[in-house]
């Protein structure tokens, strides 16, 4: 089995608004770590961008009743990895969790980093949300 971390994060926007924002492809240069000048779509579905890991294609999982927003971050050519996310309502607010698993030949400091870069990017969409809140 392959090592795995998983984040939870509360955030203080309601769960309806939440979820219309993240489905949205379009958004995801918003918050997360990627180049917000690089990033596009190239047909198919998928997106592009520049990362602080170099270039990487994104394909999301089509918008849903369920509140999953699972989504692969990847290099063409290579197997993809859907990585499993999640919105659901928490009273007034939302609740996120992300679950992050070690790559294949990915060592321990990388897999690390990944996790805080992630981390990073999910404390940068809550102050997001939650300044679209006042």
């Amino acid at each position: 089995m392959r090592r795995s971390h998983t984040i939870s994060i509360q955030i203080e926007y309601p769960y309806e608004a939440t979820y219309r924002f993240l489905s949205q492809p379009r958004n995801y240069g918003e918050w997360a770590a990627v180049d917000k000048a690089s990033y596009k779509p190239v047909g198919n579905g998928d997106w592009q961008a520049d990362t602080p890991f170099g270039k990487r294609h994104f394909r999301f999982t089509p918008a849903n009743a369920f509140g999953v927003l699972d989504h692969a971050v990847f290099v063409p050519g290579e197997p993809l990895l859907y990585t499993p996310m999640r919105v659901m309502p928490n009273q007034d607010g939302t609740e996120l969790t992300f679950t992050f698993y070690q790559r294949p030949g990915m060592s321990e400091a990388e897999f690390t980093s990944a996790v805080e870069w992630i981390t990073t990017d999910f404390l940068t969409l809550k102050s997001l949300l939650e300044a679209r809140r006042t």
